[in-house]
């Protein structure tokens, strides 16, 4: 048993390691030749040795890229589609637009962890715009047109779109380790109000440290998800639901152990979120919290060489 939950097969590999270690040469050499901030276009403009996870200020939704040090990007969720002007006058991002400014145009592969608009809206626009390479998603049907608007462009697009459950391993690369936790069935037809307990739960790990991502989950779940015991240990969690007081069960949260929290929600939301009774419990708990609302754009940076090797910055800072 490892301390900290799944550990993958491999991490950092001697391929990856000469990778690295011929850019940083190809980075030196042309620092020392051009003098160039950009290293004269050698080097992407992406180029990170570490596993970066922004969590993206969306307002009241949720949306999270993932960058790893292979060269692998991934999108989970996208949150909400607003025009650009009232984003803007919100403060907040539109994800098409934050890929955008990264230099990103291609992704290895889209989550979406349920069908509401808050997570599954802003992925229309990144799914006409980018060239997506893989979808996962929960498997249920939604009777909304942002859902059938989706479904149509994934055909057109010829996207390949897999429903995941609890079990599947996701292939992002060998130097991480991607778990589906939840859901443990799929199911076609869904109420609106149970859409968030089909919410795919992803728990991911790099080197030694550990991310858990948790959708939209409720007390329903989190209860079935206390099965796994101390594989769930993480140091980082995505708070479920937004800080919702329908995800607050003692004992699933005292399992996972997170050292930090990450809130993604919107200033002065309808819903009250995150409530009274969800930052109480993560404080009693001894448990840091970031959030959108708070911060902006939230990224996590993962070295992963021991338990306590990943660092945060926030928007002021990106």
């Amino acid at each position: 048993m490892v301390e900290y939950g799944f550990e993958q097969k491999s991490f950092k590999t001697s391929s990856s390691r000469f990778i690295f270690t011929f850019l940083f040469l190809i980075f030196l050499a042309a620092w020392a030749i051009f003098l160039s901030p950009n290293l004269a276009g050698l080097l992407p403009p992406g180029f990170h040795k570490d596993l970066l996870v922004d969590f993206i200020n969306v307002g009241q939704g949720d949306s999270i890229l993932i960058r790893t040090p292979a060269g692998k990007t991934f999108l989970v969720d996208g949150g909400t589609v607003v025009p650009l002007a009232q984003a803007k006058s919100e403060g907040r991002e539109l994800v098409h637009y934050y890929l955008r400014n990264l230099g990103i145009d291609y992704l290895d592969g889209v989550v979406v962890t349920h069908p509401h608009n808050d997570h599954l809206g802003g992925i229309l626009p990144v799914l006409k715009l980018f060239k997506i390479k893989q979808v996962w998603d929960c498997g249920a049907d939604f009777n909304t047109m942002t859902f059938k608007d989706y479904v149509a462009l994934c055909r057109q697009k010829r996207i390949p779109v897999t429903v995941v459950k609890s079990g599947d391993v996701l292939d992002w690369g060998a130097e991480l380790f991607v778990q589906v936790l939840h859901p443990t069935e799929v199911v076609k037809s869904t109420e609106f109000s149970d859409i968030n307990n089909m919410s795919i739960s992803l728990l991911i790990r790099y080197g030694k440290v550990n991310l858990l991502l948790a959708g939209d989950i409720e007390e329903k779940v989190e209860i079935e998800l206390t099965r796994y015991g101390d594989k769930l240990k993480c140091q980082i969690i995505k708070v479920p639901h937004h800080g919702s007081d329908t995800s607050i069960y003692k004992p699933f949260l005292k399992l996972v152990a997170p050292v930090w929290g990450i809130i993604q929600v919107g200033r002065k939301n309808v819903f009250k979120h995150p409530r009274p009774e969800m930052l109480d419990l993560y404080s009693k708990s001894g448990i840091k919290i970031y959030r959108n609302d708070h911060q902006g754009n939230i990224r996590l940076a993962v070295g992963g060489c021991d338990a306590r090797d990943f660092s945060f910055t926030v928007d002021r800072e990106l």
